[in-house]
């Protein structure tokens, strides 16, 4: 899962998938882990995300390691205190690197709508 978010301690991007510490795949249970992983180590912070591991060689440079009832835990944080009408809006203009990630992403995502991001089709 990839998400972009923006809190009141900045914004950032996070991906979450499925495996432990050894790379293994984790199953359904609330308390096996996730891995949380970054692109910018800061914005584990941004999350309040303290135990950040460093992976220089990997993908992404740094992970964290949550259990499936703490990740929900979080996003049910930043879904109930969410208080913006417009993401894009919302990332503080001095992270233009984040700011301009997010455009790009839009116009992306958006292209997977029949007409682009501003289709005039209905919805089906």
């Amino acid at each position: 899962m990839w998400i972009a978010f923006s809190t009141p301690k900045g914004a950032g991007f996070v991906s979450i998938v499925a495996k432990d510490r050894e790379g293994r795949p984790t199953g359904p249970n609330p308390e096996d882990e996730l891995s949380i992983r970054f692109r910018r180590t800061e914005d584990a912070a941004k999350l309040g995300i303290d135990d950040v591991i460093l992976t220089p060689g990997g993908d992404y440079g740094s992970r964290a390691f949550l259990s499936r009832s703490a990740v929900a835990e979080l996003m049910a944080s930043m879904a109930s205190t969410m208080d913006y009408t417009n993401f894009k809006s919302s990332i503080p203009s001095e992270d233009r690197d984040m700011l301009h990630a997010c455009h790009d992403a839009w116009s992306v995502f958006g292209d997977l709508q029949p007409s682009g991001p501003y289709s005039t089709q209905p919805s089906p």
